[in-house]
């Protein structure tokens, strides 16, 4: 066995781990957050802008708009701090009767390389 090949070996995985930690800490140490909800409006709509106003609203962050499945469904991704500041934000959300119904979004999405 090479000595110099496994010393590279370990530099190689120490590099690696330490860009992996780098990456982890990046991501939790991001200030605006993205939780992603559905919503079903009381009064079907089809404004997105509208939509995205009235959910930044009553939900106290800011808000974007995604998309639709329906006049009443609209998915939406709220920026948010900390995840104590999302389930805040989520429960504003569910209090406001603009809105039937108010639910995380945790459909899977398909991720391609």
């Amino acid at each position: 066995m090479n000595p110099s090949g496994s010393v590279l070996g370990a530099l190689a995985l120490a590099a690696l781990a330490a860009l992996a930690a780098c990456s982890t800490s990046a991501a939790e140490a991001d200030p605006r957050a993205e939780m992603r909800v559905l919503v079903k409006l009381a009064k079907p709509s089809g404004d997105a802008a509208a939509i995205a106003r009235a959910v930044e609203q009553a939900a106290g962050t800011p808000a974007r708009y995604l998309a639709s499945s329906s006049p009443q469904w609209h998915a939406l991704a709220l920026h948010c701090g900390a995840p104590a500041d999302c389930d805040a934000a989520l429960q504003r959300l569910r209090a406001d009767r603009a809105f039937a119904a108010v639910q995380r979004d945790e459909r899977r999405r398909i991720v391609t390389p």
